[in-house]
């Protein structure tokens, strides 16, 4: 029989005690599960072994239901701060490369580095890692580290661990079967203090009428391939001009479709500034997206993955189109 956790290596809590300072770095376009996850070691870290630490993202923090978190992080770690910090070291969260920490990588150059992530892609990097894909969030791998470590999460730790874990799995619409350790791990996280309610109104309560407006866009214009076993569908600059950047609500949208009979592959390209376009694909069954993120330099998991390229919104969602209908062909002729 399966061990209902992952193991955590002795490895990893030996970095977490082994220094005076932690950077922790979360992802580029960060999500709920990487921010809660960074903050959520950091207070333990800081309230259990008096650790100083700092958050580092640089953004863009575009999300609504993370908007509230964004203050807590910094975009650039200066050298005279760095400097200044006894004894530095990093800790890279939900990150499965290198590249997706941005510009504050560089800054970071030279420190120990721990690595803690989920994710099925990307080339090793850190001094330690700890990579556990059958995990359905970091937020539940930070708070195994901490219960590892000796401690129970206090409430505000288990608010914002179950903040996280709640948004990867899409409040639990997208946790696979044999999940009883996560749900255990949920309920020693309710034991602490932790609503479940306040968790589901952080995640889709407070938008506009915009948004709803903006889906309706989005659900119209969008291409139906292979007679509705996926859905592409795109978001221009024009749009978020129109309707806010607050409107964008990707989890609606997913859900409303996969709503409908016969969908397994839904892809949202968004068009971004400076010329770059921004993917997030999803799947329900056996086709696996973070393959098909790969061709565009991205990654994610099975059934959710992502990527940011440089193109045009048009041409970008024409080769995403084809590489859909190359993976639905594959997945009918195995």
């Amino acid at each position: 029989m399966a061990a209902l956790h992952p193991s955590i290596p002795r490895e990893v809590t030996d970095f977490l005690t082994a220094h005076k300072t932690y950077y922790l770095a979360a992802h580029l376009e960060p999500d709920g599960d990487c921010l809660a996850a960074a903050l959520g070691l950091g207070m333990f870290l800081n309230r259990a072994h008096g650790k100083f630490v700092r958050y580092f993202d640089a953004g863009p923090f575009d999300r609504r239901e993370i908007q509230h978190l964004a203050r807590q992080f910094e975009g650039r770690l200066d050298p005279a701060t760095r400097a200044e910090d006894p004894d530095p070291a990093v800790v890279v969260v939900d990150c499965s490369g290198p590249d997706r920490v941005g510009p504050v990588a560089e800054d970071l150059v030279g420190l120990p580095t721990l690595v803690i992530d989920h994710h099925a892609t990307g080339e090793p990097f850190g001094d330690v890692q700890f990579v556990d894909t059958s995990a359905a969030a970091t937020c539940y791998l930070i708070q195994l580290i901490i219960e590892e470590m000796g401690e129970t999460p206090t409430q505000e730790e288990a608010e914002i661990l179950l903040f996280g874990i709640a948004t990867d799995t899409g409040y639990f619409r997208h946790t696979e079967a044999r999940a009883a350790g996560l749900f255990a791990a949920v309920s020693r996280l309710l034991l602490a203090g932790a609503s479940p309610k306040l968790a589901h109104q952080q995640m889709f309560g407070g938008y506009k009428l915009a948004s709803r407006f903006l889906l309706a866009r989005l659900i119209n214009r969008a291409q139906v391939l292979e007679d509705g076993a996926a859905i592409v569908t795109w978001e221009t600059l024009s749009d978020v001009e129109e309707f806010g950047r607050g409107s964008r609500d990707s989890d609606t949208l997913y859900e409303l479709l996969f709503a409908v009979d016969g969908v397994r592959m839904i892809g949202l390209i968004r068009e971004e500034p400076d010329g770059k376009c921004a993917g997030s694909l999803r799947s329900i069954d056996t086709i696996d997206v973070s393959k098909v993120a790969l061709v565009f330099g991205g990654g994610g998991h099975r059934r959710a993955a992502g990527f940011t390229i440089s193109g045009q919104v048009d041409a970008i969602r024409d080769q995403v189109v084809d590489e859909f209908l190359s993976a639905l062909k594959r997945s009918s002729n195995p």
